[in-house]
């Protein structure tokens, strides 16, 4: 079976394995950190947001998009420390369920649920990634413009993380929500590729081991496959 490489390394891609990664590393090596304080919870519900808006990228859809939205949006008020990083949990594992759900029927029915006139269709098929990644975007300008210079009013649902990863992270977010956002007009900028560049990325800045790319090109295989078996 012939691959296609340009459908999977987008940045889309790369924000799913960022979220799969992130969601592995707090229930592997990370979990005794929210074992000791739950104020560590919010991992969980921003590694979800980040597959939602990966598997959205992914099928396409106008439905599947606008769960991706709102479901970003969540990093708003999960970042101001509204509530606790398990309510958090909660909201985004549910919007996670709805997502696999809405992935499952429309590919039994083999049409989308929500299908607006043509040209709304059109917009909303071009904009609601946008949307989605501006959502994400939040996560590292509240972390950086509120949470870092004013930890006190958070504390009681969001512990201080000014480790110098967490900054590094934040920091590299902001640039793949920039290219992910570039991807959506512009494929290429003479021989520059953007959305091969936002696939690295998004690997780069995902918790370790998995930024590291071992044998990169039997991994994005092996993934293909199993989208292939459920193709769009």
């Amino acid at each position: 079976m012939r691959i296609d490489y340009e459908r999977v390394m987008t940045a889309g891609f790369g924000v799913l394995i960022l979220g799969v990664a992130w969601l592995v590393f707090w229930l592997g090596p990370a979990f005794p950190l929210y074992e000791g304080d739950v104020r560590w919870a919010h991992n969980f519900a921003f590694a979800l947001i980040f597959i939602i808006v990966g598997l959205a990228s992914w099928k396409r859809s106008v439905s599947s998009g606008i769960i991706a939205v709102i479901a970003s949006f969540l990093m708003v008020p999960a970042e101001l420390a509204f509530f606790s990083g398990e309510t958090a949990t909660g909201i985004a594992g549910v919007f996670f369920a709805l997502m696999l759900a809405v992935i499952v029927i429309e590919r039994l029915t083999g049409k989308d649920l929500v299908q607006p006139p043509p040209r709304l269709n059109a917009w909303l098929r071009i904009h609601l990634l946008t949307f989605a990644y501006i959502g994400i975007a939040h996560m590292p300008f509240i972390f950086f413009f509120v949470r870092w210079y004013a930890a006190d009013p958070f504390l009681l649902y969001l512990p201080v993380e000014h480790e110098p990863s967490t900054s590094i992270f934040n920091a590299m977010l902001v640039i793949l929500v920039i290219l992910a956002i570039m991807e959506r007009y512009v494929k290429t900028i003479g021989r520059f590729r953007v959305s091969r560049t936002d696939f690295y990325w998004g690997g780069a800045d995902a918790p370790p081991p998995a930024c590291i790319y071992w044998n990169l090109r039997r991994m994005i295989t092996n993934v293909y496959i199993v989208f292939h078996t459920f193709p769009v």
